[in-house]
């Protein structure tokens, strides 16, 4: 008896029917995430800023972005070419570099760089973490510029991700106002 109770109540709509209990379950959802904060964005990395403050901060990106894909298909090679200096690395002044965990691998303007491991620089693990970690972006630090007799000046450097140990860079001064 019991159970064809439930089968009578069961086709008794309730409060409106489906579409009424349906339609309040995406009004009470709705409600609830926009109560729920949303997950913040990943904190930034400390020394990273945006890429629009360096001196000619597309090129540099372009010239980062051409390489990645060619690092990827054949990393030997471009990294032998870049440490000869071969200018499809280059873009005028700016020059690729290319490192494998903290150690560089290929300098396009420096080759005495090359085996040096830069952990020591906040800086330098800065441009690692933005790259492996975000996949790219900018890092703001303090470098020698030797356009300008050594003088320490602020640069930006955009890093970018090319596969799961290497990471390829070049940098820019800022603009000073």
């Amino acid at each position: 008896m019991a159970i064809s109770v439930l089968q009578e109540t069961s086709t008794i709509p309730v409060f409106g029917g489906e579409g009424f209990v349906l339609k309040t379950l995406a009004r009470i959802l709705v409600v609830v995430a926009l109560a729920v904060p949303s997950a913040s964005p990943v904190p930034p990395i400390p020394g990273e800023i945006s890429c629009d403050r360096g001196v000619d901060m597309p090129r540099v990106q372009a010239l980062v972005k051409r390489t990645i894909p060619a690092l990827q298909k054949d990393s030997a090679t471009v990294i032998r070419q870049i440490n000869q200096g071969d200018k499809q690395w280059k873009d005028g002044d700016y020059y690729m570099v290319v490192a494998q965990g903290t150690k560089i691998v290929a300098h396009g303007y420096i080759p005495q760089a090359v085996g040096q491991d830069f952990g020591a620089y906040p800086w330098f693990k800065a441009l690692r973490q933005v790259a492996m970690e975000k996949g790219g972006g900018c890092v703001g630090y303090q470098a020698f510029n030797p356009a300008k007799n050594g003088q320490l000046e602020d640069k930006v450097s955009y890093s970018m991700k090319v596969n799961d140990t290497l990471f390829a860079l070049s940098g820019t001064y800022l603009i000073r106002k």
